[in-house]
């Protein structure tokens, strides 16, 4: 199953196992429909969920070999590779067939796994099938739907672990090998290119720059390792373009930017250091402000959580944010942009529109910690 977004390009369908985006926790975006109908629902995996290790396992991340030829053929990279790729199978409820599938990358020999926290949304159990056909029941350590990142672990030692290469060195046109489970079909092997760096994918929540890939990325691939010629893994496949006229157009996360990440959900669960207002909002345009009694831009308030300090300062649901620290509001982006300069702890001024009063009023707001 996938999911369409709009985009300002091509129709970018990102390979999703339920129809709900999982957006930035504290802060979360539609745009699209009238207001009341349009709130997208916090990331909560249902799934039974292990405590924080409180210590992640270092990963080094190797540099290239000093030689400079052309790495190994694309069968000794599936070789070398495919032993520490995982198939994922997500269950849901009482259910005996899986809703989805996914691919994890055996971080750790004794167990912990890497795949997309989409991949993971919406079920309440997970199984791992392994190279050699041996499966067992894997627990969520946490994920993180921003980037679009989890961690699962199994309790079983032995595993061959991925080696992980540096992602900031990547140059165009450099030969990568994608390696998961697509269409539920393990140990699929494509072969690409490089076709772009840094590429901006607006997820919702936050602008991500990741790897445009050519190799071939279908549903179930993700959450799968996208590795270089030498078979390090350099890339965690995500998304793709999916649209008449477009072939050939796949996405990864850059490993060097997950690591972080990762190690943050192993002693965490969760990503630390985000600075969150702790509402849900939605964009407001021409469309569906106006016809609902509201402005034509900025960030309608459609729930205040728990632990916000918008409710401290007289803030209530149906406010629209305008203003955060004199920058004008026009869409969700411009408000995640001012965000990400701040810490938890940190004030932030927000001006604040009132429909029923028709009245402007600033208010100076403690950000509090994403979690």
């Amino acid at each position: 199953m996938e999911y369409r977004k709009k985009s300002k390009g091509p129709v970018i369908l990102v390979m999703l196992l339920c129809m709900a985006l999982s957006l930035w926790a504290g802060v979360r975006i539609g745009r699209s429909g009238s207001v009341p109908s349009h709130i997208i629902q916090n990331f909560m995996p249902s799934l039974e969920q292990n405590k924080p290790s409180g210590d992640a396992p270092v990963v080094e991340l190797q540099p290239l070999p000093e030689y400079t030829d052309g790495g190994y053929d694309t069968t000794e990279i599936f070789e070398k590779v495919n032993p520490s790729v995982v198939s994922i199978n997500v269950y849901a409820g009482t259910s005996v067939s899986p809703i989805g599938s996914g691919t994890g990358i055996v971080m750790t020999e004794d167990g912990y796994i890497i795949t997309n926290a989409h991949v993971v949304d919406g079920g309440s159990s997970v199984n791992i099938v392994f190279n050699d056909e041996s499966q067992v029941r894997g627990t969520i350590i946490g994920a993180d739907a921003d980037t679009d990142i989890a961690v699962i672990k199994v309790e079983k030692t032995g595993l061959i672990a991925a080696e992980f290469g540096d992602s900031t060195g990547l140059k165009i046109g450099e030969r990568v090998v994608a390696i998961g489970n697509a269409g539920g079909l393990s140990g699929t092997c494509t072969q690409g290119i490089i076709s772009g760096l840094n590429r901006d994918m607006d997820n919702g929540a936050r602008s991500l720059a990741l790897i445009q890939t050519s190799a071939a990325i279908n549903p179930g691939n993700s959450g799968g390792p996208l590795v270089n010629r030498f078979g390090q893994v350099i890339g965690i496949t995500s998304a793709k373009i999916a649209a008449t006229d477009y072939e050939g157009i796949g996405f990864a996360i850059p490993i060097t930017e997950a690591m972080p990440i990762i190690t943050s959900l192993i002693e965490n669960g969760y990503v630390t250091g985000r600075a969150v207002l702790g509402v849900q909002v939605i964009e407001l345009n021409e469309s569906n402000g106006p016809r609902n009694g509201l402005p034509n831009r900025g960030a309608y308030i459609a729930a205040i959580t728990a632990g916000s300090d918008l409710a401290n300062k007289g803030v209530r649901e149906r406010d629209v944010i305008m203003e955060a620290n004199g920058k004008e509001i026009r869409t969700t982006d411009d408000l995640l942009q001012e965000l990400e300069k701040f810490s938890p702890g940190d004030t932030m001024n927000l001006g604040i529109y009132r429909p029923e009063t028709d009245k402007m009023y600033y208010v100076d707001v403690i950000l509090i910690e994403s979690k």
